[in-house]
This record gives structure tokens, C-alpha cells and sequence, in this order.
């Protein structure tokens, strides 16, 4: 998830509650699979149940519990902006990053509560 700095600082609480949701959503796929698979059914028309186990497994193993953001993802993306934006390229990905709501979240006990369930 992307947002100015400025909308952090304006809509803190807001950001926050869209975090939750990222997170909850998170935690539905990796601990019910049936419903996941039906969600992917509903718009994945004619997968078949191999695919749909094949992908979900695939999934389900590169997702993360806590979304914390990811330095070279960060780098990949800027790497590829440079293309259209040369300025891109002088650009420190480490200023980009601030994960401070999700572990604000995570130190609340919240992530946990949900796998707990």
C-alpha cells in the first residue's frame, strides 16, 4: 500500500483502519482456505480445482502474516519508474518506507488476536 507522507500525517486513524483490513483479509485466506478458493472460484470462471489448490498453495506460502513493506520491492519499483522517470533512479528507497502504523498495529496484539480465532 502507497500513500504521501502527508496523507500519514493527516489521516493517521483512516490509514489505519484500511491496515486492518488489509490484515484481516490476509488472515481469512491464510486460515480458511475453503472460503478463499470460493472467492477465487466466483471470479475465476472455469479454473479448475487443481488450479485453484496449486494457486492457493502458491499463495498462501509467499504471503506474509504482518504486510511490512519490502526494501527491494521498494528498489524493483523504482527501478521500473526509472524507465519512464529517469529521476527515479537518485531516489533512496529507504526514504520511502515508514512501517511504523503496521507495527504499531502488530504491537497491539491485533495480528495475533486474528490467528487466534
Amino acid at each position: 500500500m502507497t500513500t504521501l507522507r502527508q496523507t500519514v500525517n493527516k489521516n493517521n486513524e483512516l490509514l489505519e483502519r484500511v491496515l486492518k483490513a488489509l490484515i484481516e483479509g490476509i488472515a481469512i485466506f491464510k486460515t480458511n482456505k475453503q472460503r478463499s478458493i470460493a472467492v477465487w472460484r466466483k471470479y475465476l470462471r472455469g479454473a479448475t480445482d487443481e488450479v485453484m489448490e496449486e494457486s492457493y498453495q502458491s499463495t498462501v506460502g509467499e504471503m506474509e502474516q504482518v504486510p511490512l513493506p519490502s526494501l527491494p520491492v521498494i528498489k524493483s519499483g523504482l527501478d521500473v519508474l526509472s524507465l519512464e522517470y529517469p529521476q527515479a533512479k537518485q531516489t533512496d528507497a529507504n526514504l520511502i518506507i515508514d512501517s511504523s502504523l503496521v507495527k504499531r498495529i502488530e504491537q497491539s496484539g491485533f495480528i495475533d488476536a486474528l490467528y487466534k480465532k
